[in-house]
């Protein structure tokens, strides 16, 4: 470890006061008596630094770039080796001195082609990257990383140029949805996106498929309500557009690139999630201008009915205890594992029935509608919603609650659930098979804080549409829940009523729905009194 006098001698060297070749001369000492991980003396050292001189020698090799002047660039390796080592310290990476040299080291890492400088400029900017300031400084100033965009549209491209791309890009959005909605940098990063998004698009390279993840990884962390900004529309429908028909061409290719379906599925449900109308008015399950329907909904919704029961087949077969985990535990979530992609699939059909439904009650009576490709697309979807009701009483069958069942993993009952309750609100020919569901969602609402909410949002309108089927009026209903006085009277020999209605788990679904408390939770808060 060094001595005090080294250190104090080296901060001296590096100080405003020092002429250049002396600053030199401490960085080129800093290493030889600095530890790399002695944090404490090398925050010293870069509080007594004069951190202008580093700019100007990252400055000057940038220039030596530009001009074509040397091929190699000594005084830029050596401030990259320099900044490396003070940025692994988080304490000195959030410093303003450190944060103003973000700027250029993304003009290192966009036109220095030198494998050093650029993999050393890379892993200096991933490490700023972690403090929420260097973030917000790319998504109010996009340019900076809009460079490392081009770089990966260039034939001089490399797969580090990408893997950093995926992580800013999946930063500036999980930023986004932690920090609340800044306009400004909800148009930067929309910006991003679809620069990238215009790289996938126009790419027929390995590129193409090295941004499916990047791109998913952008979009995952992002809620709707989390980019509803003004000014950002154009941008929006030229990210769905980009992303959407890039993904359609890598589901229908039948060469090498099959491969890559998968990681396609999962992009696409990412932009279904967050803009189904810009998704599916674009390539809608309908007669297009000239009266030719349009097949690019329909293979992906097809496939995601193909690939919602391959899933629940996979683990449906696999009875309990029969992984090679020795823990039960352990052997449930080997089994769910194997249906991986069902919360994706699910997650494209519920968001097209949701769009449908609203794109369908919008249209003239004149308009022209492929009424066939909607019904042979719902009776697909009839059939993946019958496999998840069988793959919800199945899990319940091998002696699972409903809070453990949500707590192996609540992303797939949450977006299963919410598929069924698009489609159960549509139509009533599933309510029987799908009516020992009711108690599990009433249980779900009742005990889970964490998604009781969610699963109680996707249930109420298949409340309301029972009700409507059996001509019981929603606001009677209500009166009736709480006066404790239900009819249930169905309208003679009405076909499509629903079998819920008139069921206690049906009235016990409605109670949570409606926030109400059940008879059996009045006569606990009694006994308790």
């Amino acid at each position: 470890m060094a001595n005090r006098e080294q250190i104090e001698r080296c901060a001296g060297l590096l100080s405003s006061k020092s002429t250049d070749d002396e600053k030199l001369a401490g960085l080129l000492l800093l290493p030889r008596i600095v530890d790399a991980k002695d944090g404490e003396s090398l925050e010293y050292i870069f509080d007594s630094m004069d951190a202008k001189f580093i700019e100007r020698l990252m400055r000057t090799g940038i220039k030596q770039v530009e001009s074509h002047t040397s091929a190699e660039l000594p005084m830029l390796d050596i401030a990259l080796s320099v900044v490396n080592v003070f940025s692994s310290h988080s304490t000195i990476a959030t410093k303003p001195k450190m944060q103003e040299r973000i700027p250029t080291l993304f003009k290192v890492a966009t036109l220095v082609e030198q494998p050093s400088a650029l993999s050393e400029s890379m892993q200096i900017l991933s490490r700023l990257l972690a403090t929420d300031t260097a973030v917000r400084a790319v998504l109010e100033a996009p340019d900076l990383l809009l460079g490392i965009v081009d770089s990966a549209r260039s034939q001089a491209h490399t797969l580090e140029i990408t893997r950093f791309l995926d992580l800013a890009l999946n930063r500036c959005s999980c930023f986004i949805h932690e920090k609340g909605k800044d306009p400004s940098c909800v148009r930067g990063w929309t910006k991003l996106l679809a620069s990238t998004a215009s790289a996938f698009a126009s790419s027929t390279g390995m590129l193409k498929f090295e941004l499916l993840p990047v791109l998913a990884n952008a979009l995952e962390p992002i809620d709707r309500v989390d980019i509803d900004v003004a000014d950002i529309a154009d941008l929006c429908r030229d990210i769905a557009s980009n992303i959407g028909s890039s993904c359609i061409w890598l589901l229908r290719q039948k060469s090498e690139a099959t491969q890559y379906a998968d990681q396609a599925l999962v992009l696409y449900s990412h932009l279904v999630r967050l803009w189904p109308e810009l998704v599916f008015s674009g390539h809608r399950v309908v007669a297009d201008s000239q009266g030719h329907p349009s097949k690019d909904s329909e293979l992906i919704l097809r496939l995601a009915c193909v690939e919602t029961q391959a899933a629940i087949d996979a683990m449906m077969i696999c009875p309990p205890g029969s992984s090679d985990v020795d823990t039960e535990s352990g052997a449930e979530v080997a089994r769910l594992r194997r249906g991986w992609k069902l919360p994706f699939c699910a997650e494209v059909l519920a968001g097209w029935l949701e769009w449908i439904g609203s794109w369908l009650e919008e249209q003239p009576e004149s308009a022209s509608v492929d009424e066939g490709a909607i019904y042979g697309v719902m009776s697909e979807i009839h059939k993946a919603a019958q496999a998840v009701v069988g793959f919800l009483v199945d899990w319940k069958d091998r002696g699972y609650s409903e809070q453990e069942i949500i707590d192996a993993s609540p992303e797939l009952v949450v977006s299963i659930v919410r598929m069924l309750g698009q489609w159960l609100a549509t139509d009533p020919k599933l309510h029987q098979e799908a009516l020992p569901v009711l108690a599990m969602c009433t249980s779900w609402i009742k005990q889970d804080t964490g998604h009781g909410a969610a699963v109680k949002e996707f249930m109420r309108p298949c409340v309301s549409f029972a009700l409507e089927t059996c001509g019981i009026d929603e606001a009677q209903f209500i009166a009736d829940l709480e006066s404790r006085e239900l009819r249930h009277d169905r309208k003679p020999a009405h076909e499509f009523a629903s079998p819920w209605v008139g069921t206690v788990d049906f009235d016990d679904l409605s109670y949570a729905v409606y926030g109400l408390q059940s008879d059996e939770e009045v006569l606990s808060a009694r006994k308790a009194a």
